[in-house]
């Protein structure tokens, strides 16, 4: 269906405001043109409404394809990365400090390309971090060289002439990994927010510390500076200093001086290409203060089109923003929290009653406790009817304010502006109700006069947008699905006939009335059952055609028969958690949607809750 393909679509995007991680400043390049400014009024944002946590086991996940991102930072194989110095560092020359041994005046390398013993690597979150740290640990891990080159000045009878020499690896021979030395250090990838609303992750370098260190020369007389005859000495005579150990021995004593700055520096960035790696193409120096409109009416389609031909078409898509609250990452209890603050908003729709002032204040008022403990696992719902336990990796959480503030937008934006002819219910019940205004005329005594016995009837639905008068949500959880009430209050219901070629208002109706629905996940859908409808409150507005009708009893039967018609199988809607992931990280791990639940205290939160695995693992 086209309305569904177009909810696939917006689902990850809805989803990865909740989710996304991105850097900013000068860290990351080709991050791409920002997202147009937010429409929401700032008025309507409401402070830490949305937290979202990735769990130790979701983290050690991403962790565990650390050898992976490296080796997609600089290439390589195995456990080892490449690293060539000149295409990461520029082309320059590095020099040692104070030349080197034999090698008088100034001192360096040139063209070095290291190996990297990745498998040292270790991820963790840093406990307690405010902001967020993530740490990326090396513990004696050993470099290598696959091929370099010291030159310096060399004197040869009295007379300066250029020499230089391949450097090997002096350690491990005969070993898997030859290498020229091991260190120990660690790179924190910091996040922030920046003044510009932008992430900004930092990454800050602590100092590598070099555990032993073992240099080897090669002369190679093809070398240009080897070649440089200045008076009639042999060719390479220069170069035959290569094959002293005084001058590798040198090299390994001043190899702190050179080496320990690479480290730094090829440390550092790899802290920024880990990020680019990481994120390219999310958010990378956009403002993370961002909104994601959803069309209703699309979406609504694309889990009904019989209800979705029902509908007066909305003013404007839904809008949900969100932004980073202060402090917004931290690392607590073992998992890395984002705390958001968040809007759901809608601009009324033309079919509104009343819409009044923009909500300021009504949600930011209503009772919200701090976001609950993340359960370790959840029931999931299988088709064959069982239940099974699935661990929680990430999970979004939705305070009440934002949930009642949802309630609130969908009305606002026209999803219950309903209109119902005797052509729409005939054809959704099958050919089975056909309902004339001869058939209302037992009911409404008097109508059989007005119109027809054939003519048809229309009831239409009209919600009251008022921010006081706002739906309520009342959230429980059960085995496997959420129990969700909605009470409405001041629905406007009216009755009509088609007379003389127009419709004639019989009644208009005042109605409270309470939905309600199931909600679960069934693989990767979200699916919406209504269960029943009550309308405990009818009041007539104005002077009715048929005064003497018993109207609280009609209202809630027409009210019944409606529900049983329009909502007998569930509104599904497909959300591709896979799609997002990918999306956010480019790392060899899958994601299911588990469970979207209550939690919490009174009043609850909405929990969506996300497993994650090794792709192609077990589910």
């Amino acid at each position: 269906m086209v309305g569904r393909a177009r909810w696939r679509r917006v689902a990850p995007h809805l989803l990865g405001t909740l989710l996304s991680v991105g850097c900013g400043g000068q860290s990351c390049t080709g991050c791409g043109s920002s997202p147009p400014k937010p429409k929401t009024p700032v008025e309507q944002v409401t402070p830490a409404v949305l937290q979202a946590r990735l769990t130790q086991h979701g983290f050690d996940l991403v962790a565990a394809n650390l050898v992976q991102l490296l080796q997609a930072v600089f290439g390589g194989s195995g456990n080892v990365a490449i690293l060539d110095v000149a295409k990461l560092l520029g082309p320059q020359p590095l020099q040692f400090s104070g030349g080197l041994g034999l090698f008088n005046g100034k001192a360096g390398a040139r063209d070095l390309v290291l190996t990297f013993d990745v498998k040292a690597a270790e991820i963790t979150l840093v406990e307690g971090s405010s902001p967020a740290r993530v740490r990326i640990a090396f513990d004696h891990a050993r470099i290598g060289v696959e091929k370099g080159v010291i030159f310096g000045a060399a004197s040869v009878a009295g007379f300066d002439s250029d020499a230089a020499c391949h450097l090997k690896n002096g350690l491990g021979a005969g070993t898997s990994m030859p290498h020229l030395a091991t260190f120990s250090g660690a790179l924190d990838l910091v996040l922030g927010v920046d003044v510009a609303g932008k992430l900004q992750v930092a990454v800050q370098v602590s100092k590598p510390v070099l555990h032993d260190v073992g240099f080897a020369l090669g002369k190679d007389c093809a070398l240009q500076e080897c070649t440089d005859q200045f008076l009639l000495e042999s060719p390479c005579l220069e170069c035959e200093l290569c094959a002293t150990g005084q001058l590798a021995s040198d090299a390994a004593a001043a190899a702190k001086d050179l080496l320990g700055p690479i480290l730094t520096q090829l440390l550092q960035l790899a802290g920024n290409l880990i990020i680019q790696q990481l994120l390219a193409g999310t958010v990378n120096g956009k403002p993370l203060d961002v909104e994601v409109p959803v069309d209703l009416h699309a979406m609504v389609a694309g889990a009904s089109p019989e209800l979705a031909a029902m509908l007066g078409q909305p003013a404007g898509p839904l809008l949900l923003r969100t932004r980073p609250s202060p402090q917004a990452f931290t690392v607590q209890d073992k998992a890395l929290l984002a705390r958001l603050d968040a809007a759901v908003f809608a601009t009324a729709s033309p079919c509104a009653v009343q819409p009044g002032q923009d909500a300021t204040t009504v949600f930011a008022n209503l009772p919200q406790g701090a976001p609950p403990v993340l359960p370790a696992s959840v029931p999931v719902w299988t088709p064959t009817g069982q239940t099974l336990a699935k661990a929680v990796d990430v999970g979004v959480l939705m305070g009440p304010r934002a949930v009642q503030q949802a309630g609130w937008s969908l009305l606002r934006g026209g999803l219950l502006c309903i209109a119902v002819d005797s052509a729409a219910l005939y054809g959704v019940s099958g050919g089975k109700v056909l309902l004339t205004a001869g058939a209302l005329d037992l009911a409404l005594p008097g109508l059989g006069q007005l119109a027809r016995a054939g003519a048809p009837v229309r009831i239409t639905v009209r919600p009251d947008a008022r921010p006081e008068g706002a739906p309520y949500l009342d959230l429980q959880q059960e085995a496997t699905e959420t129990a969700v009430t909605l009470h409405l209050r001041r629905l406007g219901v009216a009755v009509e006939a088609f007379v003389h070629g127009r419709w004639l208002t019989v009644v208009e109706l005042q109605v409270d009335a309470e939905v309600v629905a199931a909600l679960r996940v069934q693989g990767p859908e979200i699916a919406l059952q209504v269960r029943s409808l009550a309308v405990p409150q009818v009041e007539v507005v104005g002077d009715p055609i048929a005064p003497g009708a018993n109207w609280h009893q009609l209202a809630p039967a027409v009210a019944q028969i409606a529900v049983s018609l329009l909502f007998s199988q569930p509104l599904a809607f497909e959300v591709d958690v896979q799609a997002l992931l990918a999306k956010l990280v480019n790392l060899p791990v899958s994601a299911d949607l588990l469970s979207v639940q209550a939690v919490g205290g009174d009043p609850p939160w909405l929990l969506v809750a996300i497993g994650l695995d090794q792709a192609g693992g077990k589910p």
